[in-house]
Formats: structure tokens, C-alpha cells, sequence
């Protein structure tokens, strides 16, 4: 691991040509002023950047680029998403599932999501694959398939792995084997997403194909939201009335749509 210092997102900005010195410091104070009156809490200093006119969204995410791991999936439409995100689950500790038939398509933008909100986000970010049987996000991060999820659940222990993002954490999918599917329909998985909660600001979950896998739609009823992810063209519509349908049977609301293309993902909001 890298024993360079972490660098600013102000320090950035001015590096890049974007904003002055000036500017950074002035927008700093107001961030001071804001925790202040806000208990705490505030928004990051790219978004008040923005809220001033002084950062554009495609600037903003030239400068996390350059934060970020260039092998991080960072892109414009995933800040924007997660933007959203933030908005819709505002709460102290959020779970989001993303769920869709094409495995590759849920599992890219449950890492375009959690990435951003890692880098926009004052708090930890865990990202969890739960599709076993479409398993890709240890590949994404480097890290083996297993120990992971299932093995997390049988052994009733929460074990976040390390990525380039100081404040995101990745569970991978854990071994397919005949107790697999039981260990995420168990109590000791609900349990699992308990110590979660207590531990991150965000957990998203790349739950797969929900409407054809149970185990999927048993960690879809333990979200607090769903982001469809459907395949552009590929029955799209009534995939999502489908999935609208058995979200309001598990009482879990739809957080967003993405539709994917192969190679160019476009996202707009539900």
C-alpha cells in the first residue's frame, strides 16, 4: 500500500485549473459554518463547489479521477446516480441493492455506485456481491472469489476487504456449493447485514437476478432500496413491471433504473 499522502479534493481543483485558491478556502469556511450549524454533518466540498457555480458535474469528476485509482470504474453517470442515492437514502446506514437478469450488467453498476459514493461520501462504503452464481466484483478488486459472503455467513463473521479507496470495502461472493444458497437465505446472512449497519454509511449490494434466483430476492427484502438495472432492448419493460411487482411484495421501494447497453451503460432515474 502506498505511503503517499492522501491529497484534497480543493488541492485538486486548483491543480487542475478549475477553481482558484481562493475559492477553495472560501468554500471550506462556508463547509465549517454548515458542520457547525448541522451537528456535524455537511455535504462534501465538490458539492458546494458546484452549488456556488464554480465546479461543473463533468469537472467534478475529473478531479476524483484523479483521486481515485484509474482502475476504479469512476464515472460521471455513476456520481450522478449515487447523488441521487444520497438523497433518496439519506439515513445513518443504508443498504441498495442492484438487481437485473444480465449478472455483468448489475455487477458494473454496483461498482460504478459504490465507488462514487465512496469518493462523495464522508462515510465507509461496503460493497457486497451476493450473485453466486454470476460472481465478478473480487475480480474488479483483486481479490479471490473466496473466502467471502457465504463463507462470512455460515462463520456469523463481517469481514470488509481492503481497495485502492481508503473508505470502501468489498465482500466478495464466497464459494457455490450446496450450502451456499441456504447460507444466504440463513438468519446468521440478516444478521450479517445488521453488522453491516453498524459499521458503514453505505452497503451496496449487487443482488443479480432477482426474479429467477430466491436467495437474491431474500437479500432483496433486506435493502432498504432497489436500483433495477435492465439490458437496453432486452424486454426491458416487462422486466421492471415484473420487478416492480415483487419489490412491493417484499416492501422494498425501486430506487432507480439503469439501462445498460454492452460497452456504453446509459442511467436515468425511476
Amino acid at each position: 500500500m502506498s505511503n503517499k499522502p492522501r491529497q484534497r479534493f480543493g488541492d485538486t481543483a486548483v491543480r487542475l485549473g478549475y477553481v482558484s485558491s481562493e475559492q477553495v478556502t472560501a468554500a471550506l469556511s462556508e463547509q465549517a459554518r454548515r458542520r457547525e450549524a448541522n451537528g456535524g454533518r455537511t455535504g462534501p466540498i465538490g458539492s458546494l463547489l458546484q452549488e456556488k457555480g464554480l465546479l461543473t458535474p463533468t469537472q467534478i469528476t475529473a478531479v476524483l479521477g484523479h483521486l481515485a485509482s484509474s482502475d476504479l470504474p469512476l464515472t460521471e453517470d455513476g456520481i450522478r446516480l449515487a447523488a441521487r442515492l444520497k438523497v433518496l437514502h439519506a439515513g445513518q446506514s443504508n443498504v441498495i441493492g442492484l438487481a437485473g437478469s444480465v449478472g455483468e450488467d448489475a455487477a458494473a453498476a454496483a461498482a460504478e455506485i459504490a465507488v462514487a459514493l465512496a469518493v462523495i461520501e464522508q462515510g465507509r462504503v461496503l460493497l457486497v456481491d451476493a450473485d453466486l452464481h454470476e460472481a465478478t466484483l473480487h475480480e474488479r478488486f483483486g481479490h479471490p472469489r473466496s473466502p467471502g459472503l457465504v463463507e462470512q455467513a455460515l462463520q456469523g463473521q463481517s469481514v470488509g476487504l481492503p481497495t485502492a479507496l481508503s473508505s470502501l470495502d468489498v465482500v466478495p461472493a464466497g464459494t457455490l456449493n450446496e450450502s451456499a444458497v441456504a447460507a444466504l437465505m440463513s438468519p446468521q446472512s440478516a444478521r450479517l447485514v445488521a453488522a453491516w449497519r453498524e459499521r458503514y454509511r453505505y452497503i451496496v449490494v449487487n443482488l443479480g437476478d432477482v426474479l429467477h434466483r430466491p436467495e437474491a430476492a431474500v437479500s432483496a427484502s433486506r435493502c432498504d432500496g432497489v436500483v433495477a438495472v435492465l439490458r437496453a432492448g432486452l424486454s426491458e419493460k416487462p422486466e421492471l413491471r415484473a420487478m416492480q411487482q415483487m419489490l412491493a411484495g417484499l416492501k422494498v421501494g425501486l430506487s432507480g433504473v439503469v439501462l445498460a447497453q454492452p460497452g456504453k451503460p446509459a442511467r436515468k432515474r425511476a
